[in-house]
């Protein structure tokens, strides 16, 4: 990330949705995760190359989330294009007022910043490198068929979309240049998030693909590498633009409302692309903070995306209502050849998380009456639809047999945990809600075989996929880690029949894995940096043995994974008086 001294100061001006800013070494500044208010202070970053200056208030700088992956032996999901995207049927601005807020945001970059300098050959190597990495965690583009493609996909793209995907590729790949240092292309990128604004009111033209193509790109990049409440609210305001735009009803106007209804069938695609990336955004950003979601699922008449292209003529739609995925899932698989299905299966798997979220927080509200009905029906909801899928979806490893592709198998296995995140929330409520201690120990058990179904993950993971993936698994790596370690460290009169040295020799050996996992994609982003941080600072501050009511405090203090509240509590002192009541 940016150094201290290339952001301007807290006084400073800035856009609204200017991103993060790192703060100085002052001791009056608050420190990471902290808020201000909290007694974490995260220990050194050992062996990560994570200074002290990263010191960033709580508040600012926590969460995300947004990816599209893929099933079993396939291809890579994303689907085709015979040639480079068309820009000729670009739906036409509609008559508006004369301040086009579209105006501001093709020029505010090139009037602040100008670009840097990038040999062609660079240019290319970078944008080829682009969408065979983290084009492959957040597709707005469509797939590249052959070695190479990747630039004729964006070939045609405009020259602002085109120097941001440089610049950010240059940035996540570690791109060495002779003719700029790593401070100018941190403070580039650092102008680019600062100046780009997405205006509440727009009155303006309608944004193009390109301007969403950008857009998206940015969110994704400031979740990951610089989260917090500007990064929220750069999602919620992109969210809000999508809607205006209508790209949450494309397939309506694509038949009735003119100039959507001259769009090639392509064309339509890429546009389905980019909201499904932004449902994607508004999922992990909202689960991971406990915030309420931007998007209705049931409200959507956008087609999935339809992953590696088929001769058949296939759309499918999220159900209105929730008990519908269930079938969705099963007339995807029947209707359609499963190495196409990566996109559509993978959108379902989001929205089950979106369920268990939505049952999470109904639940944090206290509203127990709902709540009860609310849990039986997603907890009922997640076993259909993971009955429902392909039984190796959930198998850690590569199904060589199948002829499984390295990156096919990885993009399986995000799919997968997210659906144990799903598992993990709702056993995180029962949890919750159940106050007899032999009721609960099931559940706490539960509690435990999930994190190992996620440590078995990421056993298998090759770390050379580790860009190719949304590093937002990392959140529930993270919660995996939090986890286990109380399991390392409960001690109960009941279960103690159970804790035995190859059990407690298992779990270490999980957390080992999950935090070396972490520490692959800390490499490259800032948030597992801060969970790492977060997680060392809470195993040292909290001294085994631990006993019932100190793991119901914290279930109790739970609202979601990354909700500020919560992760202050788990190294304050009203944690450690739970032990001793």
């Amino acid at each position: 990330m940016s150094s201290p001294d290339l952001a301007p100061a807290r006084g400073a001006e800035t856009d609204s949705d200017a991103r993060p800013r790192v703060t100085s070494d002052d001791p009056s500044v608050p420190d990471a995760w902290s808020g201000g208010t909290s007694a974490l202070t995260p220990p050194a970053a050992d062996g990560l190359g994570l200074s002290r200056e990263l010191s960033v208030d709580l508040n600012v700088h926590l969460c995300r989330i947004g990816r599209i992956d893929a099933l079993p032996a396939v291809q890579s999901p994303l689907p085709s294009t015979t040639g480079p995207p068309s820009h000729t049927a670009e739906p036409p601005t509609p008559p508006t007022t004369s301040t086009p807020a579209t105006t501001e945001l093709q020029t505010a970059t090139a009037s602040r910043s100008g670009p840097l300098n990038f040999s062609p050959e660079d240019e290319r190597s970078l944008l080829e490198w682009y969408i065979d990495t983290i084009n492959h965690a957040f597709p707005v583009f469509p797939y590249a068929p052959s070695d190479g493609a990747g630039v004729e996909v964006v070939s045609s793209c405009s020259r602002d979309l085109v120097q941001t995907l440089v610049v950010i590729a240059a940035k996540l790949s570690g791109f060495v240049s002779t003719s700029f240092d790593s401070s100018e292309l941190n403070a580039h990128i650092d102008q680019i998030l600062s100046s780009v604004s997405l205006q509440e009111d727009i009155a303006g033209d309608t944004p193009t693909l390109d301007q969403f193509r950008k857009f998206c790109l940015l969110a994704f990049y400031e979740f990951h590498q610089f989260p917090g409440q500007q990064a929220w609210t750069r999602i919620g305001k992109l969210t809000r633009l999508a809607h205006w735009t209508g790209l949450d009803q494309l397939d309506r106007l694509h038949e009735i409302v003119p100039p959507w209804t001259i769009l090639s069938k392509d064309r339509l695609e890429e546009w389905r692309l980019v909201w499904w990336c932004i449902y994607a955004l508004d999922s992990y950003a909202s689960v991971s903070t406990g915030m309420p979601y931007e998007i209705d699922e049931g409200l959507i008449n956008t087609a999935l995306p339809q992953g590696l292209p088929t001769e058949q003529n296939r759309e499918f739609y999220l159900p209105y209502r929730q008990d519908g995925l269930l079938h969705l899932a099963q007339k995807l698989l029947s209707d359609s050849p499963r190495q196409t299905l990566g996109l559509e299966i993978h959108i379902i798997s989001i929205t089950v998380l979106r369920h268990a979220g939505r049952a999470l927080r109904l639940h944090v509200l206290g509203r127990q009456d709902d709540c009860a009905k609310v849990v039986a029906d997603t907890e009922r909801r997640i076993s259909e639809v993971r009955l429902a899928l392909p039984g190796n979806l959930f198998n850690p490893r590569r199904n060589a047999f199948a002829n499984e592709s390295a990156a096919a198998h990885h993009f399986r296995l995000v799919t997968a945990m997210h659906l144990h995140m799903a598992q993990m929330l709702m056993t995180l409520i029962n949890c919750r809600r159940l106050s007899e201690e032999r009721a609960w120990l099931l559940k706490w058990q539960q509690v435990l075989e999930i994190c190992q179904d996620v440590a078995a993950i990421a056993k298998q993971w090759n770390s050379s996929f580790f860009l190719s993936v949304d590093p937002a698994v990392s959140i529930i790596a993270f919660i995996a880690l939090i986890f286990l370690d109380l399991h390392l460290k409960f001690n109960s009169d009941t279960a103690a029949a159970e804790i035995g040295d190859d059990l407690r020799t298992e779990i270490e050996h999980c957390e080992t894995v999950l935090l070396l996992f972490l520490e692959q994609f800390a490499k490259s982003w800032t948030m597992p940096r801060l969970l790492i941080l977060s997680f060392k600072s809470f195993k040292e501050s909290l001294n085994g043995p631990v006993g019932y009511q100190q793991i119901r405090a914290v279930f109790l203090h739970f609202q979601s994974p990354l909700h500020p509240r919560w992760l202050q509590f788990l190294t304050s002192n009203a944690l450690h008086a739970e032990n001793c009541q």
